[in-house]
């Protein structure tokens, strides 16, 4: 086993020159017992097929084996699945899209997901469907619109002899109208890292989510529909209002009864479970004792929170005790290169990932912390830029085994389930 490679990489902690962030699998003690509204990535950047929109993927449920039946992976219809932005710059959500999702299963009497080969999700041997409402909340006025009903999640890629052409069938998942396109369902795993990390920082260069799948919530909408006031910000401006700060998060009701037959009551107002801005903060920046508490807490009083852990982050600490790796100490003062991260053109310090939504900005220029592209590498510049000792760290995964897709829904087609 290899420990983590570094290598010179003068200047690399100039925030403008920080090219990526990382993920957040499993990263609290309550909410890895309750794997279907776990966060694991958000990612936002300007769409490559259209610039005057902004596509945002919220992924939940980490680390799902391919060949899981006969109960395969879907959306909780007992949560709420949001993704949330600020569009002035105060941390507080301006703009809310929700996602409710029901079950559907044509014959309860046998076993199978399918009961035999699907072409279309009209299929009369897709057995388990999902559908899912999604609506846009304004904050301000508590308007809520209706964006697509009934819309259906793609299936999960069981296999050849279910799926003959699985891309096909997932693909008719895509709905789109008034300018917003969505897609809900199993995609490939595209955080790509060697969790070895966890083995005091020992790694071997082996992508230890290669195989694996998720479930995304894929969006795009126009800009217009998220900025400040409805309007683009014209080129070249600064301030709070020429970013938006999006993180996503998970609901679920506030009170369950089990009963004994194993059905359950859900009653009461939704509380937040979980939540993912700016990748890895809860995951290796706020301590045991708190990560539960980040989960059910809002970004606007993260300074309040857990500022200190971000001022004194752990991490260099670790990488000099276990590698001797010369991380400078935490300055007087504490890492304050690390908030001016988080509160970008006069912003809030929180836990938000901020994309610039100005005119002149293309899917070029969203790479964290400007957004947060698919194959921006993650756990390298995490451990760079919090070790800060002018020298790169990486973990010698560099890529996801499988690329994203050049279209939308951009995350890759799922593994099979297939050996």
């Amino acid at each position: 086993m290899k420990t983590l490679v570094y290598t010179t990489m003068g200047g690399l902690l100039a925030a403008g020159a920080i090219t990526a962030s990382a993920s957040s699998h499993r990263e609290a003690p309550a909410i890895a017992e309750d794997q279907y509204v776990d966060n694991t990535d958000t990612y936002a950047f300007i769409s490559p097929a259209d610039p005057s929109k902004l596509t945002i993927i919220a992924n939940y449920v980490p680390l799902l084996a391919p060949a899981s039946g006969p109960n395969f992976y879907k959306f909780s219809d007992k949560a709420r699945y949001e993704i949330r932005l600020d569009n002035d710059g105060d941390a507080i959500p301006d703009v809310t899209y929700r996602y409710e999702f029901e079950n559907q299963v044509k014959n309860g009497g046998t076993f199978l997901y399918n009961t035999g080969p699907v072409d279309s999700l009209s299929s009369q041997f897709l057995n388990v469907t999902q559908t899912y409402t999604l609506t846009r909340i304004d904050e301000h006025t508590g308007h809520h619109t209706t964006l697509f009903s009934n819309a259906p999640v793609a299936p999960w890629n069981v296999g050849k002899r279910s799926f003959a052409n699985y891309d096909a069938v997932a693909n008719q998942a895509i709905v789109s109208g008034g300018g917003t396109t969505s897609f809900a369902g199993p995609r490939a795993e595209e955080f790509f890292v060697d969790l070895h990390v966890f083995d005091l920082l020992g790694v071997a260069g082996n992508n230890s989510t290669a195989g694996f799948n998720v479930m995304s919530l894929v969006l795009e909408v126009p800009i217009t529909d998220v900025a400040s006031g409805g309007s683009r910000p014209a080129a070249g401006t600064t301030g709070p209002t020429s970013v938006v700060g999006v993180y996503a998060r998970a609901l679920r009701p506030q009170v369950r009864i089990e009963r004994s037959s194993r059905d359950a009551d859900d009653y009461g107002r939704f509380v937040q479970v979980s939540r993912l801005g700016w990748p890895l903060v809860n995951e290796v920046i706020v301590p045991l004792k708190d990560k539960n508490k980040y989960n059910y807490t809002n970004p606007v009083d993260d300074v309040a929170n857990f500022g200190a852990y971000i001022l004194d982050p752990e991490v260099p600490k670790l990488l000099n005790l276990v590698l001797g790796a010369g991380c400078p100490a935490t300055p007087p003062g504490g890492r304050t290169d690390i908030v001016g991260l988080l509160a970008p053109n006069g912003t809030t310090p929180a836990d938000l990932l901020r994309v610039n939504i100005n005119a002149d900005q293309t899917n070029a220029q969203s790479h964290f912390p400007n957004g947060r592209a698919i194959l921006d590498d993650v756990t390298d510049t995490l451990l760079t830029v919090a070790c800060n000792s002018g020298s790169h760290i990486g973990d010698g995964v560099n890529a996801p085994d499988k690329l994203p897709l050049s279209a939308f829904p951009y995350m890759a087609s799922p593994y099979s389930g297939d050996p």
